[in-house]
């Protein structure tokens, strides 16, 4: 049951990831980096039931990767690589959702995400996306 709710996340993060690019060609650039930021988020979950556990409720994938890898030492170092990773994503979460302030200014996200940040974020989700399936592979049923 847990590979196959894990297949779905995982699918889920793809199919994100494909919107996240769409958004960014058409210039929604806090669109694209809210989708990038989820794609993360869902690709992480996969792994976290894959290794039978439960990913966070909260947006922090990070914190439950770290656990895991702290009792998990043959796949220790590729559980920290993606905790980084989410610590990267995780606050594009909230932040491409909501008014963000800028020194005195409030800003909705569509002000604050231009091209460089939402093309940045969207190559790191890919290449994270990417991390996650090849720790996926490793992982036996």
């Amino acid at each position: 049951m847990a590979l196959k709710e894990a297949a779905i996340y995982l699918q889920s993060a793809e199919d994100q990831l494909n919107e996240a690019s769409l958004a960014l060609e058409h210039g929604r650039n806090a669109l694209s980096v809210f989708l990038s930021a989820m794609s993360g988020e869902n690709a992480t979950s996969a792994l976290i039931l894959a290794l039978g556990h439960k990913p966070s409720k909260k947006h922090r994938n990070s914190i439950v990767l770290y656990k895991l890898a702290q009792t998990s030492p043959k796949l220790k170092p590729r559980l920290i690589e993606l905790v980084d990773f989410m610590k990267k994503l995780e606050p594009h979460i909230t932040k491409a959702r909501y008014p963000i302030r800028k020194g005195p200014e409030l800003l909705p996200p569509s002000k604050y995400y231009d091209q460089r940040i939402a093309q940045e974020i969207f190559q790191f989700a890919r290449k994270g996306v990417t991390a996650v399936k090849e720790v996926l592979s490793t992982v036996k049923p």
